[in-house]
């Protein structure tokens, strides 16, 4: 990593759905990733990637993952966040993406996915059978299957 490039903190959602992942084709990349984007600076990483999964897709997540609510402190105005699946650094360009990734579920029936938006010109979901045969990061193929794995 290049101590002199800039960081950027970054959150990210796996979305798991009847044992198949939601990615969406990234237009600038050419391969499939999830939905994510960056920290702006009034949000958490937890509202971050629920407003990214939502411009991106259109679809309702909530995070599934511990979160331990004995540590919050109303009082102190001290609240607890949920605890990524996988941190990643990422070269992304001329910075670094400091990545937490989330696993996430879909919530409400009435959720239509968008199929074209600004960054992506396809989203679907795969199963693990089908991973083999999109273009993906060979690291985020295996965060994938290991996933996966978890939920078959």
């Amino acid at each position: 990593m290049n101590n002199q490039l800039n960081k950027h903190f970054t959150a990210s959602a796996i979305i798991v759905k009847d044992k198949k992942v939601l990615l969406v084709h990234h237009r600038k990349l050419g391969v499939w990733l999830y939905p994510g984007g960056h920290v702006e600076s009034y949000e958490t990483p937890d509202q971050t990637v629920i407003r990214e999964v939502r411009e991106e897709t259109g679809l309702s997540v909530e995070i599934i993952g511990e979160k331990d609510e004995n540590l919050a402190d109303a009082s102190a105005d001290v609240s607890v966040l949920n605890n990524p699946y996988a941190i990643l650094c990422e070269l992304v360009g001329d910075h670094y993406h400091s990545d937490m990734v989330y696993l996430c579920r879909v919530t409400g029936e009435s959720a239509q996915v968008k199929h074209n938006t600004i960054e992506s010109e396809a989203i679907g979901f795969f199963g693990l059978d089908e991973l083999d045969d999109i273009d993906l990061f060979p690291n985020f193929k295996e965060l994938l299957k290991k996933v996966l794995h978890q939920v078959a």
